[in-house]
């Protein structure tokens, strides 16, 4: 029985396309056959090593567990690759060659006999052993700057314009290469698309992802250290369009974070207020808003203010995003079974002093964590709601009593992100804002950085009884001598009065609240 027969037995062939082939690929021999089915998507290539790793015993490179290595004479690894399509490596200290469905199998023995030395052989697909030659950086003929290079020079040039994300996404006719910063995208310099399928198996490979999955979205992560000598940790997000996989890089810089609180932008009553809060030895700190508001920033700034040899201080979080020295970080493992809830009351018997709970989503997080703050903790964690006041009925909808939620309540944050205008060429607060193509800074926007625009509720006696009385919405916070709340519109107001921002920036954030 031939190879494709034994693909159709074993249903990853379906007989119609081997008839079709049969009749339409006549002269060509049953790997040649193989080799335009691949080409056409007709036949997975996964499938198909399998079945010949079984069928002939050689390993799969997915399956090794050496450490691959190059091969130290790469002069005579690009000539053998570029003759045959066979590519020798190191693994460990044997040297192995990897065969695809693309090299040429008569010329083994050739390879073997030009190396000198005993041959292991294993099989790769095609995406796997361009990867590796990436990783090589063989210049193999015709090549102009690898793709490797090109990646480098990317993440360089979007540190420097202190971008957080990176897309890179298939057109046409080129590769679209766009950074995220201070929360808006922007073009690149773009890349011939010829480059996407190496960029693409190049960062899969680090991060840890599949290289031949191509239909379906993946994730992973890896380490990239900058010419700085900054360690970044990058999280890496692919998804299948009609042209190509598209795919988006999250830089999250690992050094370790100084934020202070009184660099993030609160006017300063409210500041004294938080830092108060966060003083006590227990109580639960609230930040709410979308993705992306700056809530986790904040709560590490108010860490950072706490973190003493006197604390004992556990953060739970999916993922642990920044390292803070002298923390015990926790990421959370959902498909292990270590969710935030079964996380949180391990947490508890590590006798901590402050806990800060990535988010709260579910009945068991809210309740493990009111009842936390209750018993002489101090927990700080996030939520997701619209502003201040409905995160009060959110916490009530997952089934907290009203009662422990006023005894435990001390402080509620909504914030978003607005950019700030750049201090370089905005100096004058009463003329129309300037843009200066030539400025380091903002780069011809007219803005640098971001601000928080926030909405802060103090929970005081008289919210207290408020929340216990079944008062909820805007009937919560009606006007009282002794009520501490400051809505975004008021802290809008405030930043354009100091300079700060323009309404042009505040304006359809304001529309939705």
């Amino acid at each position: 029985m031939g190879l494709l027969d034994e693909l159709v037995q074993e249903e990853d062939l379906d007989p119609e396309v081997l008839r079709q082939s049969g009749s339409t690929y006549k002269s060509l021999s049953e790997l040649e056959k193989i080799q335009r089915l691949i080409q056409m998507d007709l036949l997975d290539e996964s499938h198909f090593l399998r079945n010949l790793s079984v069928r002939y015993g050689l390993p799969l490179l997915s399956t090794t567990r050496d450490e691959v290595h190059n091969h130290e004479n790469l002069p005579l690894s690009k000539q053998l690759y570029e003759r045959t399509g066979i590519l020798p490596m190191r693994f460990g200290s044997k040297c192995a060659c990897l065969l695809s469905v693309q090299s040429n199998w008569l010329k083994m023995n050739q390879v073997a006999f030009q190396l000198g030395e005993p041959v292991y052989w294993h099989l790769a697909q095609q995406q796997q052993i361009e990867a590796l030659l990436e990783t090589s950086q063989i210049p193999l003929a015709g090549a102009d700057i690898s793709a490797t290079d090109r990646i480098h020079h990317v993440f360089e040039e979007a540190i420097a314009r202190r971008g957080s994300d990176i897309h890179f996404e298939p057109e046409k006719n080129n590769l679209r290469i766009r950074y995220r910063i201070d929360g808006y995208l922007q073009d690149a310099a773009s890349m011939p698309l010829s480059l996407h399928p190496l960029i693409l198996s190049r960062i899969k490979l680090l991060a840890g992802m599949d290289i031949s999955v191509r239909r379906r979205p993946q994730d992973g992560h890896y380490t990239f250290r900058s010419h700085g000598n900054r360690l970044f940790d990058v999280r890496v997000s692919t998804l299948p369009g009609q042209l190509g996989e598209k795919l988006v890089l999250r830089l999250l810089d690992q050094t370790p974070v100084q934020h202070k609180l009184e660099a993030l932008g609160f006017f300063k009553n409210d500041l004294e207020m938080l830092y108060q809060a966060s003083q006590a030895p227990s109580g639960l700190i609230l930040m709410v808003g979308p993705t992306g508001s700056g809530k986790t920033t904040t709560l590490y700034a108010i860490l950072n203010a706490l973190n003493s040899q006197e604390k004992n201080i556990l953060t739970i979080e999916n993922p642990v995003e920044y390292h803070i020295e002298g923390i015990t970080q926790v990421s959370v493992k959902p498909e292990q079974g270590l969710g935030f809830a079964e996380t949180l009351r391990a947490a508890l018997r590590q006798d901590p002093d402050v806990l800060l709970i990535g988010e709260i989503r579910d009945e068991e997080t809210a309740s493990i964590a009111v009842k936390a703050a209750l018993t002489g903790h101090l927990v700080l964690s996030t939520l997701h709601s619209s502003d201040a006041v409905t995160a009060i009925q959110r916490l009530l909808n997952l089934g907290i009593a009203p009662d422990l939620l006023a005894e435990t309540l001390t402080v509620i944050v909504s914030q978003r992100l607005v950019r700030r205008l750049c201090s370089h060429h905005n100096d004058d607060k009463t003329k129309p804002i300037k843009t200066d193509k030539n400025c380091l800074r903002c780069r011809g926007t007219g803005y640098s950085g971001r601000i928080p625009v926030y909405e802060i509720l103090k929970v005081n006696s008289l919210v207290r009884d408020r929340i216990q009385a079944g008062d909820t919405g805007r009937k919560l916070v009606r006007p009282e001598p002794e009520l501490y709340f400051h809505t975004m519109e008021q802290t809008a107001q405030r930043l354009t009065k100091e300079g700060l921002t323009d309404w042009k920036e505040l304006q359809p954030l304001l529309l939705n609240v």
